[in-house]
């Protein structure tokens, strides 16, 4: 029996290779992200509350595709509908809860609000060192459902009544920042999309934050390999691959000055990647947390004067800033 000829050998692989990008750029296409998400299939919600300027639900959003995304809706007390839609993604510690912070009361007041849960919860010593390459896959498939989740909570919105189908917009905090500007470059119901402290090039920023975390128990290289090894798994999902598609849309970028978590050229990546298209205020200051209740006040003003403007909240809504 012959051996196949080195020729046939290097051929073989080139095609598997071709096959396995090839599948991987369709599952970050349009269509790719389309099929995960599915349709909305059902809706259950609960009353949890109320709060200043909303009353508070908690909503599970069944897809066809058999996932239940868990989620916290915010709808305001006062003013008429229909409400502009707001699909919120914030960091992964806070989840869904993020729609209830007291600093959001200037888009809340006006706008109707839903958050998701993050598809996987991963606890941050698995994520130390080379420790994220081994969660690599389960975080590789968490980020394309993630982006999926997006796009069902936009089906939400659509489904309600008492939302303007004209005046949906993505916001997207720290992790949640490149899920909405994917969601929105495959998307074009979105009206806009703005991102919070949020950074394009996946692979040097997730080195760098590895680093940063790290101190002396990981090195230089380590945090390299790790981050680009992560950025090789979610190539599909590189952000800037998809800013520029959400052009004529306006887009609007919020980052910290002196944000050590998000270095500048990593929000410069973005840039080049055709974010900018409506400008980007810089606050001064760290890395944003949920518990800084002043500053997320300051921030929600800054944005809901931006959408106020742009005819996607109120004409008061522009007196916030």
């Amino acid at each position: 029996m012959r051996r196949p000829t080195p020729l046939i050998v290097l051929g073989g692989i080139g095609l598997v290779l071709a096959a396995v990008v090839g599948w991987a750029f369709y599952e970050g296409s349009a269509a790719g992200l389309e099929h995960r998400k599915g349709g909305l299939q059902q809706v259950t919600s609960t009353p949890v509350g109320t709060d200043a300027v909303s009353d508070l639900f908690d909503v599970n959003l069944r897809s066809s595709r058999g996932s239940v995304v868990h989620s916290m809706v915010r709808v305001p007390r006062r003013g008429s509908p229909p409400y502009p839609g707001v699909v919120l993604v914030g960091g992964m510690e806070m989840g869904r809860r993020v729609a209830a912070l007291r600093g959001l009361d200037a888009i809340a007041r006006y706008a109707l609000i839903i958050s998701p849960d993050y598809p996987v919860q991963v606890e941050r010593r698995s994520l130390e060192g080379l420790g994220l390459l081994r969660a690599g896959p389960r975080l590789r498939s968490a980020a394309f459902d993630l982006v999926a989740h997006v796009g069902l909570q936009v089906d939400y919105l659509l489904s309600r009544r008492d939302v303007a189908r004209d005046r949906i917009f993505l916001v997207g905090s720290s992790f949640g920042a490149p899920a909405v500007v994917i969601a929105g470059g495959v998307d074009p119901r979105p009206a806009a999309v703005i991102t919070l402290y949020g950074g394009g090039d996946i692979g040097s920023l997730v080195s760098h934050v590895l680093r940063l975390g790290g101190g002396d128990a990981i090195s230089p290289w380590q945090a390299a390999v790790a981050g680009r090894g992560l950025a090789l798994l979610l190539l599909p999902l590189e952000p800037t691959r998809y800013a520029a598609r959400i052009s004529p849309r306006p887009v609007l970028m919020v980052n910290g000055a002196s944000d050590s978590l998000i270095p500048r050229s990593n929000v410069d990546a973005s840039l080049r990647g055709g974010a900018a298209a409506q400008g980007h205020p810089v606050g001064q200051g760290e890395h944003v947390h949920p518990d800084e209740t002043e500053l997320i006040g300051a921030v929600s003003g800054w944005i809901a004067a931006w959408l106020a403007k742009r005819g996607l909240l109120p004409p008061e809504a522009a007196l916030e800033e």
